[in-house]
């Protein structure tokens, strides 16, 4: 069998004999990244399994209402962490919003005289 280069650390690798078409090499990393990338592919092409695993994650939540309010009692930074990013994406939404508004467009319209010249 020849070398391949892994798809994700770019190095050589000799492929498996039992699994010829192999193209991730045996590092756990890289073995996680391929692992991920499957779970991400097939939660975007079978319904099914992504309604199982949202039913899954719901069940759990269900199981284990408190987990949350006991986990941010517990990790202040990662609440005030939260808070910071939260009031970042408030902003940008709020500055896209206003680029987005029509209104301000027809303002620079009314600003202009009847000559066209900018008051």
């Amino acid at each position: 069998m020849s070398e391949r280069h892994c798809r994700f650390c770019d190095q050589q690798f000799l492929p498996s004999p039992f699994h010829p078409q192999q193209v991730v090499c045996f590092q756990p990393a890289c073995q996680q990244q391929r692992r991920a990338a499957s779970r991400r592919q097939k939660l975007l092409s079978d319904p099914e399994y992504r309604q199982v695993c949202r039913d899954s994650a719901r069940k759990w939540r269900d199981q284990h209402s408190e987990y949350w309010r006991q986990y941010r009692a517990t990790h202040p930074q990662s609440v005030e962490r939260n808070r910071a990013r939260q009031r970042q994406r408030d902003q940008r939404r709020r500055l896209l919003d206003l680029a987005n508004n029509h209104l301000a467009l027809d303002l620079t319209r009314q600003s202009r005289n009847q000559t066209g010249y900018r008051l």
